[in-house]
């Protein structure tokens, strides 16, 4: 009898506040407990800790994501209207190269490079000279079709890595990389040989390419304009 009396008080003593009052306080807890019940919550993680997010604060979240989602929409539609433009810009209204803005770029581009080049490229300037007696005899879409043929003959009878373009009316540019003035010269007489043997008929009228050259070496520091400038009066003189 003694031993189970004295495990009854340890018990007791074991219980915080002890005495009688240890019993009332597991019923107030109970009572507290559903008096003020929490109301649900949804918990995020931040930095690698856990935070809650009550119904309010989501609600906001909530609005915010409405508000910004069209701003996002909205900076989507930019980006790809830029690209968009900046593909126009590089791209001729109408023959299969690039334009003379996109050419002079891509010039620059590769005469602020000459110093990692072993041979220093040329630069090549066609006129096609019988191209305004296609227009006044058969008219401007004639000609616009003239000019994709001769597009297409050039691009035919370049390298892999040469740069060709329209730099405007019936100029074309070709950046010939891995060519110096020589191999240049060489190189554009033999396209001519092959473009005078590939004649363009509208209709019922053969037109053949007839093409003025001019050749230029790529200089360290010179500007794209000065090296067009300098091809012009190579194909002038």
């Amino acid at each position: 009898m003694d031993v189970n009396r004295t495990q009854g008080v340890a018990a007791v003593l074991n219980n915080k506040g002890g005495g009688d009052n240890a019993h009332d306080h597991p019923q107030k807890d109970h009572d507290d407990g559903a008096e003020h019940q929490e109301a649900p919550t949804d918990s995020i993680e931040f930095g690698g800790m856990a935070a809650e997010i009550t119904p309010a604060a989501q609600v906001i979240l909530d609005q915010l994501v409405a508000e910004l989602e069209p701003l996002r929409l909205q900076l989507a539609f930019s980006k790809e209207r830029e690209q968009q433009l900046r593909e126009d810009i590089a791209r001729h209204d109408f023959l299969p190269v690039p334009g003379r803005r996109e050419f002079l770029r891509e010039l620059n581009h590769v005469i602020n490079h000459l110093r990692d080049l072993t041979v220093m490229p040329s630069l090549a300037l066609l006129h096609v000279k019988n191209a305004d007696t296609i227009r006044r005899q058969c008219g401007r879409d004639a000609l616009d079709r003239f000019l994709v043929h001769v597009a297409e003959a050039i691009g035919a009878s370049l390298q892999p890595n040469d740069v060709l373009a329209n730099i405007g009316g019936n100029d074309f540019a070709v950046i010939l990389l891995g060519a110096d003035l020589s191999a240049a010269r060489e190189r554009i007489a033999q396209m001519l040989d092959v473009l005078a043997g590939q004649p363009y008929a509208d209709g019922a009228t053969p037109f053949g390419i007839e093409i003025a050259a001019g050749i230029a070496e790529l200089r360290a520091g010179a500007s794209a304009e000065a090296v067009l400038r300098d091809a012009d009066r190579d194909m002038v003189s």
